[in-house]
């Protein structure tokens, strides 16, 4: 849910609520233009909407923010650690960044982690694996977890 406006969020789409990577939180985008809009109008520096923090100028500041993040046990910033790592081809790495998000309760790293042992990347093929972390996921209301199971 929006921490604004309490509507729910769209699940698994980052392009209808946006998530700051100041903080982790993500916002929906009526909340999200309401901000741009008391930004522009008020001539201040673009900001996060629920942290205040002035949005990261460059990459390597979002990787530094994500960083911080994950060292605190932020199962979003581990996930979203994972995804670069696995993007860039370092599987051993993701496998871990999921591994311990899921233990603290990401929905999307369980099915990430199902996804790893269905295709051996980073680890061995293992079905049994796949399905624990499936049921794991879908059981936890990932809708892709549930239609693949």
């Amino acid at each position: 849910d929006c921490p604004f406006c309490c509507l729910p969020l769209p699940p698994l789409d980052h392009q209808k609520s946006p998530m700051y990577a100041c903080c982790g939180k993500m916002v929906c985008r009526g909340c999200d233009y309401a901000n741009q809009k008391r930004e522009r109008e008020g001539k201040l520096q673009p900001a996060c909407p629920f942290c205040r923090q002035q949005t990261p100028a460059s990459v390597e500041e979002v990787n530094k923010n994500a960083m911080k993040r994950a060292d605190a046990n932020d199962p979003v910033a581990m996930s979203s650690m994972a995804i670069t790592s696995y993007n860039e081809g370092d599987y051993d790495t993701a496998f871990e960044y999921w591994t311990k998000a899921a233990e603290l309760g990401d929905v999307e790293a369980q099915y990430n982690l199902s996804h790893l042992y269905r295709e051996g990347e980073g680890v061995e093929r293992d079905m049994k694996k796949e399905v624990y972390h499936l049921v794991e996921a879908a059981i936890a209301g990932h809708p892709n977890a549930r239609y693949n199971l």
